[in-house]
């Protein structure tokens, strides 16, 4: 198997929700663009404001100067994980029915989370009963804290979901994959994907199970397969 990686590289340094820095204000979006989980014709053939970086049947990777743009069209009801890895660090970037990031930091060969269960700073009111108790009210106020956002379950279309990352969060030498549910030949299941190749993130289907489904395990040992072909 070849896996094509994506090279989706900025030349600016890490933040995370703690820093002063602003991220870029969603304006710069551009008008052909409206995160809400109903995947338009306009957000797709668009290539004036963002080029592909990926485009397939169930999903689309599209990038821009100051963004990258995830859209899934599943043939069923998902959730999207994206994963942001680099020889130092894993970060994951969940959306079901709420929003939450957690960040594997490499020690010793293994990637270690630095919390052990996920925020949910923003929680989609239709699913939850309980909100944070210091969450925010929409996905662009997560946005503002963490530097991306993405529609959760009753966000426009069940079988799609749109996700924005700032490009800041993308820093050299890092590779995106994305995990995602679709049902193919009748069977429903999670796909691992790295550009348009089927990959692990650790080698593991048990592991790479609970990152998508909103768990995080003690530790990742990373499929090195992914960082060699970068």
């Amino acid at each position: 198997m070849t896996f094509a990686a994506l090279s989706l590289v900025v030349s600016i340094g890490h933040l995370n929700a703690q820093d002063s820095t602003q991220w870029k204000d969603l304006k710069y979006l551009g008008d052909q663009y409206n995160i809400n989980g109903s995947i338009s014709v306009e957000e797709v053939v668009d290539t004036t404001q963002m080029k592909f970086v990926v485009k397939s049947e169930r999903f689309f990777i599209k990038k821009s100067q100051d963004f990258t743009y995830i859209g899934i069209r599943s043939n069923t009801s998902t959730i999207l994980n994206t994963y942001l890895i680099n020889e130092e660090t894993i970060k994951v970037l969940h959306s079901s029915a709420a929003l939450g990031q957690v960040n594997f930091v490499k020690e010793n060969e293994i990637y270690k989370p630095t919390k052990t269960e996920f925020d949910w700073i923003y929680r989609d009111p239709l699913a939850w009963q309980e909100m944070h108790s210091k969450g925010v009210g929409s996905i662009q106020e997560f946005y503002h804290l963490f530097g991306w956002m993405a529609t959760t379950w009753h966000s426009g279309s069940y079988r799609e979901i749109e996700m924005l990352i700032e490009n800041t969060l993308i820093t050299n030498n890092t590779i995106i994959v994305i995990s995602y549910t679709s049902k193919e030949g009748g069977i429903s299941d999670i796909r691992f994907k790295m550009g348009k190749d089927d990959v692990s993130i650790s080698n593991n289907a048990l592991i790479d199970n609970q990152l998508h489904n909103g768990y995080i395990p003690l530790s990742i040992n990373l499929n090195k397969k992914l960082l060699n072909q970068n």
